[in-house]
């Protein structure tokens, strides 16, 4: 059914039709002057041969055509819309539902270009998939809402995907379980085992009970597949500052946060209902269709009745295509030649309408930017302009901007459009791969750049550029990944030679230090033994000098001895006469010193004891015992007085010093 209600897609363009009326203006203010410069060059006779051949009537029309054309054209940009189309198609199919996290850590960068635009390529992979099912879509952060509901109508999805941005939900933060309970509303009561959940999310702070919510849903008949958007090794989140400048989301310390995916949860949260996880990839749409979608059973829910409106941007801008062909038709002069009028059909009006091209052609490309966003600002949801400001950013060598505008033209319907799109978006990421210092920054641009140029011979397998292009950044990530593992060995080597230096110089300092402390125990011995040879000496002194005190005091008793042992004839007359005393009163001839024998000197020498000290309670015993005489010698003190009788003073002294050295040894015995 066809319904007659006049609608634009992009009524905002309908306010260039308030420049009109100045444009005219312009014309008219150019006509006057004209005339008026004429007037003041060309005499007034002279005036009608020289410009009789004119016809103002012939300007006015080309005016009329021309202002005419440029109302039609905006008419055109507006995307008229008349009528629409109710389409009643009996649904049998699944019913699917893709929730996608609209939080700030989605701008995360780690997944190029950030998470939420890799999510909204992923939905419209899975769109193009889905024959018969019906789709809707709902955003999410810290609540959750319906963006598109059910419909079998994917370009009003495709639309509502546009609009999603990180603005949409206020409340900060992933709550999954608002997620799950805004889905499981949207599916409604039916039964069966015909409905799907899809989350693509990072998994980052979870602020409810997740698994809980997607228990209940299981108990409905609710599969629910996990999508992991990001890397386990994260990334900084920029934001923009309200004064323009760009920064990174800081916690409540200042510090940036660095946001990772967390796939633990989202792999119980599918596993509890019978799904499944799964990474953000080039074939993850096609994964979950495949393992998780298709193999669903069909069920027929009822008519459904879709309406669609009808583009009627064609005739404007066909009429305005006419009025600028017959604008270029009539000239100013009532004459014109043929050869004018083929040169005027030569020139195609489109390159001059299209501001921006002519400066990009010239090689002004930041001109051209600058053009192309100004024009974008009018009309941000034109694809065409998207690539033009991709292009003219990547020509000005500023590849970050150029991969933001590659990736907004991705989601162009033209499948021409997407392939070129899709095949700059990777040499912007080369370039960006190069252009970066650090070499895990460069794998990162690179892996993406190889995914895009997958996704561009995916689209057109003949595309010879791409092949190349493919083949030139896996050499590069190759060799990229060959120097990392030579520039490890050297690290390796340079560490092993470092520390095998180290080892040696230790060794040497264990060494000195050896040495040393053997040094100090030489010098310490040898003190040692120093200190001992004059501890030595000064024993040796004492014991020296204590010999001589004692030589000198068994000198004294040795004098008193002999003083003693001289016999006394009132001591003999007193005693009894043994048969000894009887023997010694006779007289005999005194052997000489010469003719005694050396036998008996040793002998009465020998035979000399020590007295022994009286202890106390003792009885001193008599001389005469001590000294009995035996038979044949002569007592030790009658020798030594004999001895002392014959020598002199000298021989005295040094026969006393004999005679205590053999004392001595007969003490040692």
């Amino acid at each position: 059914m066809e319904t007659t209600a006049l609608t634009f897609g992009a009524p905002h363009w309908l306010w260039a039709l308030l420049v009109m009326p100045l444009i005219a203006g312009l014309f008219l203010w150019s006509y006057r002057r004209g005339q008026a410069l004429i007037a003041k060059i060309v005499a007034l006779r002279l005036r009608d041969q020289l410009s009789g051949s004119v016809s103002p009537l012939r300007r006015i029309l080309r005016a009329s055509l021309l202002l005419a054309s440029i109302a039609l054209a905006i008419v055109a940009l507006a995307q008229p819309r008349y009528g629409s189309l109710e389409k009643e198609t009996k649904q049998k199919g699944r019913d699917v539902i893709v929730a996608i996290d609209t939080s700030r850590s989605m701008l995360a960068t780690d997944i190029a270009p950030t998470r939420l635009a890799r999510a909204k390529l992923f939905t419209q992979d899975l769109v193009g998939l889905l024959q018969g099912d019906r789709i809707g879509l709902v955003a999410f952060a810290g609540s959750a809402f319906l963006q598109a509901p059910l419909t079998l109508d994917y370009n009003a999805v495709t639309n509502a995907l546009d609009e999603l941005d990180t603005t949409v939900i206020p409340k900060g933060g992933t709550n999954i379980a608002a997620a799950i309970t805004a889905a499981r509303e949207a599916f409604g009561k039916a039964e069966g085992q015909t409905r799907a959940l899809i989350i693509l999310t990072d998994g980052e702070e979870l602020a409810a009970d997740g698994i809980a919510a997607a228990k209940q849903a299981a108990g409905e008949g609710i599969r629910i597949f996990t999508v992991g958007i990001g890397s386990p090794e994260g990334s900084l989140i920029p934001v923009r500052l309200d004064d323009g400048r760009s920064d990174f989301v800081r916690d409540s310390a200042g510090k940036p946060v660095t946001s990772k995916l967390d796939d633990s949860r989202l792999k119980e949260i599918a596993s509890a209902t019978g799904g499944f996880f799964a990474i953000i990839g080039p074939d993850a749409a096609r994964e979950i269709f495949q393992k998780g979608i298709e193999p669903m059973e069909l069920s027929e829910t009822g008519v459904f009745s879709a309406r669609q409106p009808i583009e009627r941007y064609q005739w404007p801008l066909a009429a305005a295509t006419v009025c600028l062909s017959l604008s270029l038709l009539p000239g100013d002069r009532r004459r014109r030649s043929s050869v004018m009028v083929a040169l005027f059909f030569c020139f195609c009006p489109y390159a001059q309408a299209q501001s921006g091209l002519e400066e990009y052609k010239n090689g002004e490309f930041e001109k051209a930017g600058t053009t192309f966003q100004e024009q974008l600002k009018k009309q941000p949801s034109s694809r065409a302009l998207q690539f033009n400001s991709g292009a003219a950013a990547y020509k000005s060598g500023d590849f970050e901007k150029a991969i933001t505008h590659f990736t907004d033209a991705l989601l162009a319907e033209d499948q021409k459009l997407r392939e070129d799109a899709s095949y700059n978006l990777a040499n912007s990421l080369v370039r960006k791969g190069e252009a970066a210092k650090e070499n895990e920054t460069k794998k990162t641009n690179w892996k993406n750049a190889l995914e895009h140029y997958e996704e561009t011979l995916r689209l057109n397998p003949d595309n010879k550029l791409a092949s190349q292009n493919r083949d030139i950044t896996k050499k590069l990530l190759e060799d990229l990944e060959k120097q990392e593992q030579q520039q490890k060995q050297q690290d390796q080597k340079n560490q092993d030679q470092k520390d095998q230096k180290d080892q040696k110089k230790d060794n040497k300092d264990k060494q000195d230090k050896q040495q040393d402390q053997k040094d100090q125990q030489n010098q310490d011995q040898q003190k040692n033994e120093e200190k001992d040879s004059k501890n030595e000496e000064k024993k040796d002194q004492q014991k020296q000098d204590s010999k001589d005190q004692k030589d000198e005091q068994q000198k004294q008793n040795s004098e008193k001895n002999d003083q003693s042992d001289k016999p006394k004839p009132s001591d003999q007359s007193k005693q009894p006469n043994s048969p000894d005393q009887q023997k010694q009163s006779d007289p005999s001839p005194s052997p000489t010193p010469g003719d005694k024998k050396e036998g008996e000197l040793k002998s009465a020498n020998e035979q000399q004891q020590p007295q022994p000290t009286p202890q106390p309670g003792q009885q001193p015993q008599p001389a005469d015992a001590a000294e009995e005489e035996k038979e044949g010698q002569i007592s030790p003190s009658q020798a030594r007085a004999l001895l002392n009788s014959l020598r002199g003073e000298e021989e005295k002294v040094n026969l006393i010093e004999q005679q205590q050295s053999s004392q001595d040894v007969l003490r040692d015995w």
